[in-house]
């Protein structure tokens, strides 16, 4: 019986001693795998360089965003209108003028007795559209398209100036006519401002000297137009 106890004893012994060894080396492990986390480097990123090119694609999409919103804004103000709206804005006036220009060019007077003047109807672009870009283009077009004055031709009574009457006799457009005992009146076509159209002309290597001559000369076919 002695022998019986001492044996049990020792197994008992025995026992604990494995579950002790075996709960150590588990909390062992665990603290391994804990300091190998902690150790595992962290994946590194590297910063991507913005190059000039990545900025002006992000300036460019920053235009977009705002030029779309800036569209859609005009539609909402102005899209109740009958007419609809216009990539380059006009106006309809009724002008009295001095005088105009035939299809041949030659400057004509209106006529005018007191009060009693000549009224014509013109479509003139809005104040400050000519030669600006068109709305609602393209953003890629946007910088090649131009809002221009129109023209087209009105029947009005005119008298040809002396001067013009000495120069070399100009062939008469068809619908001109003389009118007897008017004292040199008569009815011809003179140019009248006629819409606002937007026109898409590509990107062209002119001279600045050239530019600058084409702009003199179109601002003086406009004061031109405005006697």
């Amino acid at each position: 019986m002695i022998y019986s106890i001492h044996w049990t004893n020792l197994f008992l012994l025995m026992a604990i001693k494995m579950v002790l060894c075996g709960a150590v080396a588990d909390a062992g492990d665990m603290i391994a795998n804990v300091s190998r986390v902690r150790r595992a480097p962290q994946p590194h990123y590297s910063h991507r360089v913005v190059t000039d090119e990545d900025f002006d694609m992000t300036a460019a999409a920053a235009w977009k965003r705002s030029h779309w919103r800036d569209m859609q804004s005009i539609l909402r103000r102005e899209g109740n209108q009958k007419e609809g709206v216009q990539c380059c804005p006009s106006v309809l006036e009724m002008v009295t003028k001095k005088g105009g220009r035939t299809p041949t060019g030659l400057y004509v007077e209106l006529y005018e007795d007191g009060e009693n003047q000549q009224r014509l109807f013109e479509v003139s672009c809005a104040p400050n559209v000519v030669d600006k870009p068109c709305r609602f283009v393209d953003a890629r077009l946007y910088n090649e398209s131009r809002c221009i004055q129109k023209y087209s031709y009105s029947y009005a009574l005119v008298r040809y100036l002396h001067s013009a009457a000495t120069e070399t006799p100009q062939p008469r457009t068809e619908g001109h006519f003389s009118v007897p005992g008017s004292g040199g009146w008569s009815m011809d076509y003179v140019r009248v401002r006629a819409g606002c159209e937007c026109q898409i002309k590509p990107k062209t290597n002119k001279p600045a000297r050239r530019r600058h001559k084409q702009r003199k000369r179109n601002r003086r076919v406009v004061e031109d137009d405005e006697t």
